[in-house]
């Protein structure tokens, strides 16, 4: 009696654990699997300017890649990754280990107020940081007005990586200095007073201990700000309409991805470059989860 109703117990967690699971299964399918299928059908079929569409494994991929805006677009987005991520993960590691070393009554406080700034979002953030960055309106006109074009604007293709990145770091780095602050927190104390009672300073502490330790943390900050910095969108497509003529409207490649499916109607190109932009963020993912060992266990 006792193995059978042990038998039906185990048989309820799983099907109770399906239960749980099936919901976002059915998601998943509906809007992750189904749409990437049918975009990756879409890259070979080539839109002819006269007469029907066509199928070629290598047409639309050939057009996207000698596209005159790509080069452009690739190297607007490098810049941006360029300016953003490092200074991203300075400001995130030196807040998340300040507020660390200095665990006071006021952490909670500390955590919600760098949580803040990244409430304000997506097109909201833009416009925001579109009024920010116009001289004849910001509270730093002043500074801005130093480093304006002949037309007085500040805002421009050379200058829009750096907007960017202020924008990116006032967004995301709340989230993610609570999120390392978090697997701060979840480290051993007796394996910082063990290292402590074995001469291990405050550097030492940081490089040897705790960086170490939440490796698999910093390895999924890196994937997934890879990841949105290659598919920025929203802010230069805001910006680029609040302020034409300043900033390309084709400044990032998914806005080239965006302009021809809707300037052009050509899905094949705009789903060929979109797989392209995905082959590239897999591979440094990958490349980033080989470097930090980031599903080991035993070394950790």
């Amino acid at each position: 009696m006792t193995t059978s109703n042990s038998g039906v117990r185990r048989r309820l967690r799983r099907t109770s654990g399906w239960g749980f699971v099936a919901p976002y299964l059915v998601l998943l399918v509906a809007f992750g699997v189904a749409p990437a299928l049918y975009g990756l059908y879409q890259a070979f079929i080539v839109t002819s300017v006269v007469g029907p569409s066509t199928f070629s494994l290598t047409q639309n991929f050939s057009d996207v890649l000698t596209d005159y805006r790509l080069p452009g677009a690739s190297l607007n987005v490098l810049l941006y990754l360029l300016a953003w991520l490092p200074a991203l993960l300075v400001i995130v590691f030196g807040l998340a280990l300040a507020i660390d070393a200095k665990r006071t009554k006021f952490a909670a406080l500390t955590r919600f107020v760098t949580y803040v700034p990244g409430a304000v979002t997506g097109a909201a953030a833009a416009l925001l940081w579109l009024f920010m960055f116009s001289p004849q309106v910001s509270p730093i006109g002043g500074f801005l007005r130093l480093f304006t074009d002949k037309s007085g604007s500040f805002l421009s293709d050379q200058t829009f990586p750096i907007v960017l990145s202020v924008m990116g770091i006032a967004a995301g780095a709340g989230g993610w200095i609570v999120v390392l602050y978090g697997a701060l927190t979840a480290i051993p104390k007796d394996v910082l007073e063990s290292a402590t009672l074995d001469g291990a300073n405050a550097w030492h502490l940081v490089w040897h201990i705790k960086l170490p330790l939440i490796r698999s943390y910093v390895a999924f900050i890196l994937i997934v700000s890879i990841a949105q910095g290659f598919q920025v969108f929203v802010e230069p497509t805001v910006i680029s309409a609040g302020a034409p003529g300043q900033v390309s409207r084709t400044w990032s490649i998914n806005q080239l991805v965006y302009s021809y499916a809707t300037d052009n109607s050509n899905y094949g190109r705009a789903a060929a470059l979109a797989i392209l932009l995905l082959i590239v963020c897999v591979a440094l993912a990958v490349f980033i989860i080989r470097k930090t060992k980031f599903y080991s266990i035993g070394d950790r």
